[in-house]
């Protein structure tokens, strides 16, 4: 994608609380530098595992579907955009190019949109019975295996990558380190937006937060702060998201052991990062907000945050197959990432 991107790349204005975040203005030249290029990264944000299966690019670069939007712009070259396309050459889901590409070895990192989709469309309480959990966890082990099924026919090596807990991404921001941000005891935070101190916050709610601490509304936190998204995780629901996560490694640890797949605990990795934080240099780096581990939308990884994951990957693929590729340079990949840079003093 060209610059400024789609969407438009975040910037920090500000990291005070509250932090002033913007897209730069712009658009694109053309949504993609080379559209006859085959893609082989064919990862599309915000697909879960039965978009990957299927759902597939329209010729609508505009659609008001978020995610179809993304499908297009990611799989939709050069069919069905530049020309329509034919019986024969039909347009293609992710899991379908995947295969189209006949790779020798599939990197698979797929499944925290499914738990994610549940907390921001208001969904999540369909996940605290015991129905609704059997629902949700057939439907995807159902589709994950489908999934594995596509990708091992290709007889490819296959690499999978397990879920980290969605709710130590920095999007929920922990009432203690929001409190700091905000100069403001933790009693009075959570008296002022009805909270509980183990709760967490969305990146979304901080604009309302701001306005009820300055008075220009009226506390508690709304119910939702950006469509059906939740203000507030509560500390109970932020458990019950680690006991669906943790069932999900279950099924993905199962099929992939049932498709001959090497698993990449990252689910250990952010957890052992989120609790202890990582070391870079003389700087520790977190996985808060503005900690440097996390971009500005609070859900996708800094430079120096996929650095960290590559190296897991890498790890696991020397130990799998005995090949000797070489680790990233944390260090040099932190030293020229602007949100190592500019926000090593602005946790929260």
């Amino acid at each position: 994608m060209p610059y400024p991107g789609a969407p438009n790349t975040l910037e920090l204005v500000s990291a005070d609380f509250p932090p002033v975040i913007k897209r730069v203005p712009g658009t694109l030249p053309f949504p993609r530098l080379n559209p006859f290029a085959p893609v082989t990264d064919v990862a599309v944000p915000l697909q879960t595992v039965a978009d990957a299966l299927n759902r597939r690019p329209d010729n609508n670069l505009n659609s008001s579907d978020e995610t179809q939007a993304a499908t297009n712009l990611v799989l939709g070259f050069p069919c069905p955009v530049l020309f329509p396309c034919s019986p024969h050459s039909p347009a293609q889901t992710q899991v379908e190019q995947a295969v189209a590409r006949r790779p020798s070895m599939i990197v698979v990192e797929i499944g925290s949109n499914d738990i994610l989709h549940a907390i921001t469309s208001g969904q999540l309480g369909d996940l605290s019975s015991p129905a609704g959990q059997a629902a949700f966890f057939a439907d995807f082990n159902s589709n994950y295996g489908k999934l594995m099924d596509a990708l091992a026919g290709t007889n490819a090596k296959l690499v999978v990558g397990n879920i980290p807990d969605v709710i130590q991404a920095a999007y929920f921001i922990r009432i203690p380190a929001l409190a700091a941000a905000a100069n403001i005891p933790i009693e009075q935070l959570t008296a002022a937006l009805g909270v509980s101190a183990d709760d967490f916050l969305t990146l979304d709610a901080i604009p309302t937060v701001e306005q009820i601490l300055t008075n220009a509304l009226p506390g508690p936190l709304p119910a939702t702060c950006s469509g059906n998204a939740p203000c507030v995780v509560t500390a109970t629901q932020a458990t019950l998201v680690r006991l669906a996560v943790q069932q999900l490694n279950t099924i993905i640890g199962a099929q992939s052991v049932l498709h001959g797949g090497v698993v990449v605990d990252l689910f250990s990795l952010i957890d052992g990062i989120y609790n202890n934080g990582y070391q870079v240099r003389n700087v520790t780096l977190t996985t808060d907000f503005l900690g440097g581990l996390f971009s500005l939308d609070g859900l996708h990884p800094s430079n120096t945050g996929y650095a960290i994951i590559a190296n897991e990957f890498i790890k696991g693929i020397n130990g799998a197959f005995g090949t000797a590729y070489r680790a990233v340079n944390i260090a040099s990949i932190a030293d020229h990432d602007p949100l190592v840079l500019n926000c090593p003093q602005h946790r929260w």
